[in-house]
């Protein structure tokens, strides 16, 4: 009796999903010093047009269209399981989010990246969807460095083609935040089906150029504070400018631009 391959995993072994290799497999990859990349997304509310599923969504679908670019290119590229659940305790006011605590966050991605290290992965990227949990990993990439002997570069998603994020966007600074033109643009690319667009609503508190309101722009302030206090349906920013044909438009530039650098990666 024969079996049919996991539906994940093509015919002919390779595949950008860590995950979906056995481990002889694994040990074959190994020898051609590949990249792993590992998504570090969230599970939380997204207003009320999109699923708690967003940030893991979005930052997997970047890390495995530019694993599968950058093999296809010569720099053999791999994708770690994601984790699913980050620093959200800002959306907990919101029912459906989970969040760990900080510390328990932060040792999730240490033991990742160790465990990685351990088999001989050298190159680790830690590939985040998730504002809250950017500062708590670019802390978790020093200590790994200096505490661990494990080197990992650390970057989020959208921060690889903020350029091309403010000429794409329609919206006015504020407009792209959280749930907003530029997240649910993405979202009704890959999964229209998951995009309540009758529900989307434009939220955009006072701002100041002391705090950073929008993803593009960035302030010397940092305040930390619940999203129940600046919104009341979750999102902040333009949702209802998101167009599906612009998030594929702008899924593609992010993902040449998250290739181009795994493809230079020394």
């Amino acid at each position: 009796m024969t079996h049919a391959p996991e539906p994940t995993r093509p015919a002919n072994g390779s595949s950008p999903r860590l995950d979906a290799l056995n481990w002889p497999e694994v040990r074959e990859l190994l020898t051609h010093d590949p990249i792993v990349v590992v998504p570090v997304g969230a599970t939380e509310q997204h207003g009320r047009h999109l699923p708690l599923s967003v940030d893991r969504v979005l930052c997997t679908a970047v890390a495995e269209r530019a694993a599968r670019a950058a093999t296809g290119r010569g720099r053999p590229t791999v994708v770690a399981p994601t984790i699913a659940v980050g620093y959200s305790p800002h959306h907990m006011a919101f029912p459906g989010s989970l969040t760990l605590r900080a510390a328990t966050f932060t040792a999730v991605a240490t033991d990742m990246a160790t465990s990685l290290s351990e088999h001989g992965f050298h190159r680790i990227l830690l590939l985040n969807g998730h504002g809250g949990n950017a500062n708590l990993l670019r802390s978790a990439a020093q200590s790994l460095r200096f505490e661990h002997d494990v080197r990992v570069s650390v970057a989020s998603y959208w921060d690889f083609a903020l350029d091309r994020i403010a000429s794409w966007r329609t919206s006015e600074l504020g407009g792209i935040n959280h749930a907003c033109e530029m997240e649910t643009s993405l979202m009704a690319a890959l999964h229209p089906e998951s995009v309540r667009m009758d529900a989307a609503e434009d939220v955009l508190p006072p701002r100041s150029r002391f705090a950073s309101g929008d993803l593009t722009e960035t302030g010397p302030v940092t305040r930390a504070g619940s999203f129940e206090e600046l919104t009341p349906t979750g999102a902040i920013g333009r949702p209802t400018l998101a167009d599906p044909e612009r998030g594929r438009a702008l899924l593609d530039a992010i993902v040449e631009e998250v290739t181009e650098y795994l493809i230079e990666w020394t």
